[in-house]
């Protein structure tokens, strides 16, 4: 039943996103001592959607999300991500998020794209920054970073000449954070590939000889 609610978060009409933001938050407060495993499972899944509608253009909407992650936030004892909501500094948010547990960089990364066919400018924005910082938690996966740089790529042309840019900018950054990777590990295998070929030469099997003489 929670799973439902997270995706009116992401329509596009601002009323059915109140509504349902107000219901998951009178929701949280009903005792369900018997699946509070599963409910903090899905309360922690909308972490991220309650933090990218903390901007959203309706004011109304950017309130309640915000109220409604403070008590997302002291329901899963998050204190961390409580005192960066309760002091304003949701600019920290999504990093303290990411730092927290890094595998589920790609699973938060899924909830992000879909923000970046929102309407309202100030969400495919968040939803950008939030892609670029993920990415670099996820070095090495070919796939998600193909699908990172690929949903980045079609940002290019937004009707946005800001996210058009941010989307192009954060693109440079990954593929450069990914060749610097790449390029540490070349430089390693290159580094003992020629310690392998220059090793001290061993007279045939002589030293496994002597060796077993001194032994017996």
């Amino acid at each position: 039943m929670l799973r439902s609610f997270f995706l009116p978060f992401i329509q596009d009409n601002s009323h059915v996103q109140l509504l349902s933001i107000l219901l998951f938050q009178t929701l949280m407060s009903l005792p369900l001592e018997k699946e509070e495993k599963a409910l903090k499972t899905h309360v922690r899944q909308s972490l991220l959607p309650l933090f990218f509608h903390c901007h959203d253009e309706n004011q109304h909407v950017a309130q309640v999300s915000q109220e409604t992650l403070l008590c997302v936030a002291e329901f899963l004892k998050r204190r961390d991500l409580q005192k960066l909501v309760k002091n304003k500094k949701l600019w920290k948010f999504t990093e303290c998020l990411l730092a927290d547990d890094r595998s589920r960089a790609a699973e938060h990364l899924r909830r992000a794209l879909q923000y970046l066919d929102s309407p309202q400018q100030s969400l495919r924005e968040e939803a950008i920054r939030f892609i670029g910082m993920a990415g670099q938690h996820l070095r090495g996966k070919k796939e998600e970073l193909q699908l990172i740089c690929e949903a980045l790529e079609g940002m290019a042309d937004d009707i946005s000449v800001a996210v058009g840019s941010l989307a192009i900018q954060t693109l440079y950054v990954l593929q450069a954070v990914e060749r610097a990777r790449y390029s540490i590990f070349d430089s390693l295998h290159d580094q003992l590939h020629r310690a392998w070929r220059t090793r001290p030469r061993l007279s045939g099997l002589s030293w496994l000889h002597c060796w077993s003489s001194a032994e017996s």
